[in-house]
């Protein structure tokens, strides 16, 4: 028990506080916004079901004023970017990253088991087929790909100057991908933002064929989103790049000198938001159950 309490302090002391703070901080973030989501359209239906009208004018009001707001879309994607930069700087610093994606991957398709079967006897309308977490998998496998074939260009020098560029390249190799990645997207097929999610110009009316390239981007003039995401869609495109582009900080500035330069701030102010940051997957998939429950209870006995 000593030598557990020694190995779980000195990973604690390993941590780098700041990556769990902003973590946390969206993390908190993404758990309210889920919850105003969860009040306006999921506790409409337990009004239904329960023959009662707790919810009509709340739910009314959060659309109005926070679900189409202007504040809140801009926000969401501060938040998303710097969340998703995080994931891919922490995928950097990693050396597990093939079992932290298969992990976030098979959590997701055990929340669309879950989501599918409720959908089956409520249907709630909250069927998850390709949500964030699968997206969030997925492309932490990629970066593991990456990382290992980076470490086979690093091989490739033979004098000083070549050992030079191939192990900048082999180092970067990820985040270069992002920023590639990054470049066709906006440049060939990204349109405008509709809602609070980017759409593109793909046009697809085969349905099989849309099955597939939903996977990648967000087909445009199809229900096919609804078939392959379901209430919480998240195509590879942008937001796979978004993660691999975050590979620059964790390689140009926790892989260098710089790596310490906000550990003087590091204290007990941060420790709870720093919690939900180490925590951020268990938190996430747990609070939509909480939340679901509690609004049921609450229904119930208003």
């Amino acid at each position: 028990m000593a030598e557990n309490a020694i190995q779980q302090s000195e990973r604690s002391k390993s941590r780098i506080w700041e990556l769990d703070f902003v973590r946390g901080i969206c993390v908190i973030l993404m758990v309210l916004d889920h919850i105003m989501y969860s009040i306006m359209d999921v506790a409409p239906f337990m009004d239904i079901m329960l023959g009662k009208s707790v919810w009509d004018n709340i739910s009314l009001w959060i659309q109005d004023v926070y679900w189409y707001s202007g504040l809140r879309t801009y926000v969401r994607f501060l938040v998303l970017g710097a969340f998703f930069i995080v994931c891919g700087t922490s995928c950097s610093l990693s050396r597990s990253n093939f079992k932290r994606g298969a992990l976030c991957f098979l959590v997701g398709c055990g929340v669309s088991c879950v989501t599918v079967i409720i959908d089956k006897i409520f249907a709630v309308g909250i069927s998850i087929y390709f949500g964030v977490l699968h997206m969030l998998g997925v492309s932490i496998l990629v970066y593991a790909l990456l990382t290992e074939l980076g470490k086979l260009i690093c091989k490739l020098g033979k004098s000083e100057k070549t050992k030079v560029v191939t192990r900048t390249i082999g180092d970067y190799l990820a985040p270069i991908m992002g920023v590639i990645l990054l470049i066709v997207y906006f440049t060939c097929f990204f349109e405008g933002i509709k809602g609070d999610m980017p759409i593109t110009n793909v046009k697809i009316e085969d349905k099989s064929m849309s099955v597939l390239a939903s996977l990648f981007v967000n087909v445009q003039y199809s229900s096919i989103e609804h078939i392959v995401g379901g209430a919480d869609f998240w195509p590879l495109f942008p937001w796979l790049a978004i993660v691999l582009v975050g590979g620059f900080v964790g390689v140009g500035i926790y892989k260098s000198k710089a790596r310490n330069y906000l550990a003087r701030f590091d204290g007990k102010w941060n420790k709870p938001v720093c919690f939900v940051g180490r925590h951020a997957l268990l938190i996430y998939v747990a609070h939509q159950v909480a939340a679901v429950a509690l609004l049921f209870l609450i229904t119930l006995i208003a």
